[in-house]
């Protein structure tokens, strides 16, 4: 008995002395880690504080690149700007390995997460392409093979053909050593199913993978997303028109005119990130912000497949028709509504036997376990907070990756990332040596690339699934051409579902008969039109009617008054057309010969010749603060800022706030009137179009005659024309880049928005 008690006595004993050890070093990975203590969702949506971000460079020579996955791609009308696929890509001047990068959920190439990666990654010696997420509308108009998104393992193949593309459309100009794959949330799950296809087909011989913040269950993370949007705004379904206006409104008082909105993802949470809202409203937001990204894909899935989902079956949509009432409908359609009507029926006709269950399942980093366990150059980052893993997730990634997983212990769903201390690690992890393991797994360490021998891929060991379809691989100049046939014939065979998917969706049992011949000759070729060619048109109903959600006489948020659409729309699309073929290749060209140096010295110079304008409408508007406010900044700027080419009244806190004719008239009672699309000028309306030219007959008086400009044309057009360079130069916004569909409606929304905050403060 003594010694059962000193042996419970030691064992205690240890017991605290194990409990303190581990405590100690807790507290010391804690000083290191120093996010701060905020909950899942306020981490989410603040992100990371300036303070405690990492130091990246502010600009980076990266170039925007577009690329043609189809050979003979047509699509429809309505999204002719997504013909091609949209990429960027940042090199080093020498020899360095290339990343490729890809977007979470919805998200862009361009994104601000995939913005932080892109900084950090090509700051630590890397090239980085960065790709959009296959659930990106642009990505499913123009490299997707089945137009239905969601499916892991085909976008994954996707993602994997586009890879390629990319790269042999630069390997000529880079000189590369090694190559590497990341990615965050979704399109971190689509990095180990893409490094699976890679070691099956070795195009790249991935010498490191990095999956970040990933979901273990797709189904599951896209149900608990759209629950915290259900959850948190009680009956939804007649409330969420009103939270989405006070987000919009909060969203509309930060945005600046000009700033790029991404808005397939969580250009939202910026309305939040100085503010201190009760967590219910912070996961509404979240809820929000994915249920925004969910309706983009959804709807653009719809009109490319001409499923008959939210559009009516057959309806070809011109560039001028209205997206208004398809947006409303969009944005009350769950994830879990797309899996079930949309989604589970386009595979079940592609693959007969596969239940919900098992599709389910196969949409799972489970799937993939055995693979996962054993490939030691997978490595994972994630947070234990983060609210998109289901109960038992983290376990399950625990017990999978074991040594090669980086758990912090808060940081909420990507909250973190551009945090010093999560940035330092997926750099030093990507810059660690690889370990014998992974070369032995990997015994080419680098693909020549030379042979233009096919490479034969085995069939997919995950279950239900088809096998990737034989390719012909070379990076020969001569043989390029072959390349991309090859690779369009096996998109184009992959593609044959998205004819078929227009009856299947329909619950059309007959369609199981036709699908057949694509499962017992997968290589036949078949032409990926999306445009529906029928001998007859006939206008089906869609199954998600706008009558059932829009009642007629009532207003809904997103409306705006503007009876001229039709008109609007095209010009909207001219001011696209010029702003792609005569602005921007101007502004590219200014920014190319003209010094960052100059270029801000002349972006201050002409900000100081503004607030002369604005000086003499706070004057008209009787706000004397504002008055005072930009009083000052004159003076200081002209005097000590040298003529206004240098700033020093900002950082003295003393910013600029805008006035103009329109806010005056505004200010008096003068309602906007129709909304309306200027030529090159963009959004505006009858009264702000008003009040543009007054303000421009006034520039004449109180500029170009004190110098004496009125008289000589040319140097007045001169002034003219690099003022409005250096005004597009600063505009970060790009048309058609925002990632929605309905990018009209939602610029046409948040400038009439911005305008009346305006007007009202």
């Amino acid at each position: 008995m003594k010694l059962m008690g000193m042996r419970k006595i030691i064992q205690l004993s240890l017991t605290v002395i194990i409990a303190w050890t581990l405590s100690g070093v807790s507290q010391a990975q804690e000083v290191l880690y120093d996010y701060p203590d905020l909950n899942p969702y306020a981490a989410t949506v603040t992100e990371t504080p300036i303070a405690l971000r990492a130091v990246l460079p502010k600009k980076i020579p990266v170039k925007d690149y577009e690329l043609r996955v189809f050979l003979d791609h047509k699509i429809p009308h309505v999204l002719w700007y997504d013909e091609k696929m949209r990429y960027s890509l940042v090199t080093q001047e020498g020899p360095a390995p290339l990343i490729f990068v890809i977007a979470g959920t919805g998200a862009g190439y361009n994104s601000e997460k995939m913005t932080v990666l892109q900084h950090a990654l090509y700051q630590a010696g890397f090239h980085v392409l960065s790709l959009s997420s296959p659930t990106h509308p642009n990505f499913i108009v123009s490299a997707s093979s089945t137009g239905v998104p969601g499916h892991l393992l085909e976008d994954s193949q996707d993602l994997y053909r586009v890879m390629r593309l990319a790269w042999l459309e630069h390997q000529s100009d880079i000189e590369v050593t090694d190559f590497y794959l990341t990615g965050y949330s979704l399109g971190a799950a689509q990095a180990a199913f893409v490094s699976k296809l890679d070691d099956e087909q070795g195009d790249f011989h991935f010498k490191k993978v990095l999956m970040i913040n990933p979901p273990v269950s797709l189904y599951t993370s896209t149900s608990i997303l759209d629950d915290m949007l259900a959850k948190n705004i009680p009956g939804v379904a007649d409330t969420f028109p009103e939270f989405f206006d006070k987000v919009f409104h909060a969203f509309s008082e930060v945005y600046r005119k000009g700033d790029f909105v991404d808005f397939s993802g969580d250009f939202l949470y910026t309305a939040y990130q100085d503010r201190e809202p009760a967590d219910e409203v912070l996961a509404a937001l979240i809820g929000t912000s994915f249920r925004l990204s969910s309706a983009n894909m959804i709807f653009t899935s719809d009109v490319l497949t001409n499923s008959g989902y939210i559009k009516p079956k057959n309806l070809v949509l011109s560039t001028t028709d209205s997206l208004t009432d398809y947006y409303k409908v969009s944005a009350r359609v769950t994830f879990l509504d797309y899996f079930r009507e949309m989604f589970y029926p386009f595979f079940k006709i592609k693959y007969p036997d596969i239940t919900e269950q098992s599709l389910i399942e196969n949409l799972s980093l489970a799937s993939l376990e055995d693979y996962l366990k054993h490939s030691t150059k997978i490595g994972l980052l994630h947070n234990a907070d983060d609210f998109i893993l289901g109960e038992g997730d983290l376990d399950f990634l625990l017990s999978v990756f074991g040594s090669r997983a980086k758990i912090y212990p808060r940081g909420g769903h990507c909250g973190n990332l551009a945090h010093h201390t999560t940035l330092a690690y997926i750099v030093e992890y990507f810059n660690n040596p690889v370990s014998p393991n992974i070369l032995k797994n990997n015994p080419e360490p680098f693909p020549g690339f030379t042979s233009s021998e096919s490479l034969r891929v085995e069939e997919q060991p995950l279950t239900q699934w088809a096998p990737v379809h034989n390719v012909t691989h070379s990076t020969n100049k001569e043989n390029y051409p072959d390349l991309r046939n090859h690779l369009n014939q096996q998109s184009l065979s992959s593609g044959r579902g998205i004819q078929e998917s227009q009856d299947s969706l329909e619950g059309t049992t007959a369609m199981a008969a036709a699908s057949e011949p694509s499962r017992t000759d997968p290589t036949l070729p078949v032409p990926r039109d999306n445009t529906p060619v029928v001998e007859q048109v006939i206008i089906e109903p869609a199954r998600r009617p706008i009558q059932d959600v829009v009642q007629p006489g009532e207003r809904y948020v997103i409306d705006v008054y503007d009876p001229i659409e039709g008109f609007n729309r095209s010009m909207y699309k001219f001011n696209a057309k010029f702003d792609e073929y005569v602005f921007l290749p101007v502004v590219e060209g200014y920014e190319a010969v003209m010094p960052d140096f100059f270029e801000d010295r002349l972006s201050n110079f002409f900000s100081n010749i503004a607030d002369l304008r604005n000086l003499l409408h706070s004057i008209l508007q009787l706000k004397g603060e504002v008055t005072l406010n930009t009083l000052s900044r004159i003076l200081i700027n002209s005097t000590f800022g040298l003529g206004g080419f240098f700033d020093h009244a900002t950082p003295l806190g003393i910013h600029q706030q805008t006035e103009d004719f329109g806010q005056t008239l505004g200010h008096y009672g003068l309602n906007p009137g129709p909304y309306l699309v200027l030529p090159i000028f963009g959004p505006s309306s009858i009264r702000d179009t008003t009040g543009l030219l007054a303000d421009a007959a006034a520039r004449y008086f109180y500029l170009y005659t004190p110098v004496n400009f009125d008289d000589h044309i040319d140097r007045s057009s001169a002034a003219t024309l690099v003022w409005a360079v250096d005004v597009r130069h600063n505009l970060r916004f790009r048309y058609y880049q925002t990632g929605s569909p309905f990018e009209y409606d939602l610029v046409r929304f948040l400038y009439t928005k911005k305008r009346q905050l305006e007007i009202e403060k």
